[in-house]
């Protein structure tokens, strides 16, 4: 078996490559779900809509607010326990 006391501590991570990591994942997240809103918005239009362009923008919207509201949430919560 392995000792655990004698391992060192993981390094630390420095608050700037943090904040580089999550605002890569913010920028990832955004793409992937903004591309997601613009098919469902394609999908919705084709189906129901004859073509009309306002769904596809509006599944966009959608989808970039939710990457937005949930990069918003990461940071905020970043920044409030680097306070502590």
């Amino acid at each position: 078996m392995v000792d655990k006391s004698s391992s060192s501590p993981p390094p630390a991570v420095a608050p700037e490559d943090r904040l580089k990591e999550n605002i890569n994942r913010c920028l990832s997240n955004a793409l992937v779900k903004g591309f997601g809103g613009l098919v469902i918005g394609s999908v919705v239009t084709l189906l129901f809509f004859r073509r009309r362009i306002w769904p596809v923008w509006l599944g966009t919207g959608f989808g970039v607010g939710m990457a937005y509201r949930g990069c918003e949430k990461e940071l905020n919560e970043i920044n409030f326990n680097s306070r502590k």
